[in-house]
């Protein structure tokens, strides 16, 4: 059996910089350090900065005093305010390519144009994004979410930075016919669309995929749906634990790639086991 290692797989640029922040931090003082909800959608890293001493809270109030860890999906402004407010340190490790989503959405915001975001509702980003604009924006995740909507005809479009660049691309072409003007921002930050890419390509050329990222992840199960829309033999897993040997029965060519948030150890592991199915 071959095995294709996709070339874009592991962490991108905004989740090593949150991670190299957070240990920085950690190695000054293990006291006190708090993440508002998980820094990554990695379980793994997750749980391994809580045994080094990073508390996660799900609320502002739970932090007693000390540091706060801005989390690399981004928070709106209120949360910075209620930070300095209860005399915290803030560590930002809020990703520079979501920060950018966050300057386009109040541009627009305050130009009077109405705002579509391209993304998940519930995703921690685009919560954020929300945040930063007062709630005052749409959120379309497919076509069929605009049904029943009212659309201006000044429209701005933004996008989360993990979106599948089809789906975006789809949705703006299906609202140039709604809007007299409109800008459009293509937030997908390159890393994502990259991955993306290749996982397609691979993913046509494969017996199996093996995506490798946590289940919370949105750009990891981005993935995951992109390869399994050219391999029907297309499998999500967190860890190697979850690799089964019966998947690769009869598989002449396996591919491998992972989710912005799964670090480097966990992927050779997953090929390593692999590598043990070998005929």
């Amino acid at each position: 059996m071959e095995i294709v290692l996709a070339k874009t797989a592991g962490f991108c640029f905004g989740v090593r910089r949150a991670l190299d922040l957070v240990n920085e931090a950690l190695a000054l003082d293990k006291k006190d350090i708090y993440s508002l909800g998980p820094l990554i959608h990695n379980p793994g890293v997750v749980d391994n900065l809580s045994r080094e001493g990073l508390v996660e809270v799900d609320d502002l109030s739970k932090i007693p005093c000390g540091r706060i860890v801005i989390r690399s999906h981004g928070v709106g402004p209120q949360i910075y305010q209620q930070a300095v407010l209860k005399g915290l340190k803030i560590i930002d490790a809020t990703c520079p390519f979501v920060k950018n989503v966050h300057q386009l959405a109040v541009l627009l915001h305050e130009q009077c144009y109405q705002i579509i975001i391209v993304g998940e509702r519930e995703h921690a980003e685009v919560k954020g994004v929300l945040d930063s604009v007062n709630n005052d924006a749409m959120v379309i995740n497919q076509i069929h979410d605009l049904d029943g909507k009212f659309i201006s005809p000044k429209i701005g479009i933004i996008s989360q930075t993990t979106q599948d660049i089809a789906n975006f691309q789809t949705i703006v072409a299906h609202l140039l016919e709604y809007a007299k003007e409109i800008r459009v921002f293509n937030t997908i930050c390159l890393a994502t669309s990259k991955r993306q890419q290749e996982a397609a390509e691979l993913s046509k050329k494969v017996d199996l995929m093996i995506v490798v990222g946590g289940k919370n992840s949105a750009n990891t199960t981005r993935l995951w749906e992109i390869c399994r829309d050219n391999c029907s033999r297309s499998y999500q897993v967190e860890n190697s634990d979850e690799l089964m040997s019966e998947w690769f029965k009869n598989v002449k060519k396996a591919g491998i790639t992972a989710g912005a948030s799964t670090p480097d150890e966990q992927i050779q592991k997953v090929l390593k086991k692999i590598m043990k199915y070998r005929g």
